[in-house]
């Protein structure tokens, strides 16, 4: 595992990949391919809002190899399932997981990738997230961004001319919004991975205090560091109230379908999302324009930025019982017309291959606007916490938005279930 513990390596990180994703820096190797005739390939997916275009590949697949990916997509419960399965022996032969901690959750059950040909073809950046040792533990899915997309037409509409980069600030431009009749956040917060993305971006300018974002997660797993001695967690509880005041009558009944319906329709002004939302909006209506704009994480306009990195990740069960079928299926994926167009042409995001073209996105395209003009990118730190905190800490955080806990009940809470999952998983 990397880590991201100086803001100019970071910048230089980002900007490699990004390059490398929208204008090909390099050359790629032809993919070796075996002739595979039938036979079926079991795949452990999430992000339902990407069900059509895995279908999409799964026939495109089929219809070149004669292989049947059965494909079965969940969200919510993905991590039990997926535990469960691997505990009772019954991996599948390819799963997601996140990158960083996850590397060392499912270091027994994985294919060392790092001697196959098609992975020369993915960018070095995006392949920091999921090596260990000099060994490349899995395969980067996507590289994504997230933090506050608004509706550009609301704004203009409003009359916002400047982007809010403190708290403060957005304050300001939430009451003008709504004292001009329009909803100005669509929460999300029923969904227990909105809240942490939303929540731990406000702390990513707080790792530099302690060495970094790995030494930061070192100093959360062996407790010399706890939330509750973290004086920036105001700044966390300051933004929740400010969304969950500005968010509607039921703040806390508001999901991913909410904010992309809600956001595309004008009802709502703004949203905490990532890159991956933007086809879902652009569903609902076709016509309308996104901007993306850094997160407020304190009083230090210097300080707002994105969340930048190749997170999402696929893996091969080493012990599965279609290895091979498997490993065909990437380098597929990989060297083919159609799988090097995959995520930019049909999922319409930033792809990790060297050479993919760049994806029709507004919101991508804003990405790689902000990062150039010097706005700073973080790395998704949370995610080198040990495996379980997102969601646990996430249900922290839903208890502390429905007024179910306070500040201090909240940060005990964070710290006594961070402990926990932090010893178990020594």
């Amino acid at each position: 595992m990397k880590s991201y513990s100086r803001r100019c390596n970071l910048k230089k990180t980002v900007i490699a990949i990004v390059m490398m994703a929208l204008v090909g820096v390099g050359a790629f190797a032809k993919g070796q391919s075996e002739s595979t005739k039938g036979g079926t390939v079991d795949l452990l997916f999430y992000s339902p809002e990407l069900q059509e275009q895995y279908n999409d590949m799964a026939a495109t697949y089929k219809a070149a190899t004669g292989v049947t990916l059965n494909i079965t997509v969940l969200q919510t419960d993905y991590r039990t399932v997926l535990n469960s399965r691997v505990n009772s022996g019954d991996v599948p032969d390819v799963f997601m997981s996140s990158a960083y901690a996850d590397n060392k959750t499912y270091k027994d059950y994985v294919y060392d990738l790092t001697n196959q040909d098609f992975i020369k073809q993915i960018s070095p950046t995006a392949l920091q997230g999921v090596t260990v040792d000099g060994k490349i533990t899995g395969y980067p899915f996507l590289v994504q961004s997230h933090s506050f997309i608004y509706n550009k037409a609301v704004f203009d509409k409003v009359g916002i001319t400047q982007l809010p980069k403190t708290i403060s600030e957005l304050r300001a431009v939430a009451e003008k919004i709504q004292a001009a009749g329009i909803q100005p956040f669509a929460t999300g917060f029923k969904e227990f991975w909105v809240l942490p993305q939303t929540a731990w971006q406000v702390l990513a300018p707080v790792a530099k205090k302690y060495g970094g974002f790995q030494s930061f997660a070192d100093k959360l797993n062996d407790g010399s560091l706890t939330f509750s001695k973290i004086p920036e967690m105001k700044n966390v509880f300051d933004l929740l109230d400010l969304i969950k005041q500005y968010g509607g009558p039921k703040p806390n009944e508001s999901d991913f379908n909410d904010q992309t319906s809600s956001l595309a329709t004008g009802k709502v002004a703004i949203i905490h999302q990532g890159n991956w939302a933007e086809d879902t909006i652009r569903k609902i209506n076709p016509d309308v324009q996104l901007g993306f704009m850094p997160g407020p994480t304190d009083g230090n306009a210097s300080d707002a930025g994105i969340m930048f990195d190749s997170n999402q990740t696929i893996r091969i069960a080493k012990d599965g019982k279609h290895l091979q079928a498997a490993l065909e299926w990437l380098r597929w994926l990989t060297t083919s017309d159609y799988g090097k167009n995959w995520i930019p042409g049909k999922i319409k995001q930033l792809s990790p291959i060297i050479g993919a073209s760049a994806p029709d996105s507004q919101v991508a395209q804003a990405t790689v606007k902000l990062i150039n003009s010097g706005v700073p990118a973080y790395p998704w730190f949370y995610q080198m916490w040990p495996t379980g905190t997102e969601q646990t800490l996430g249900a922290i955080l839903q208890g502390y938005c429905a007024g179910q806990t306070d500040r201090a009940q909240t940060l005990q809470a964070l710290d006594t279930q961070y402990a926990k999952i932090a010893k178990a998983a020594q």
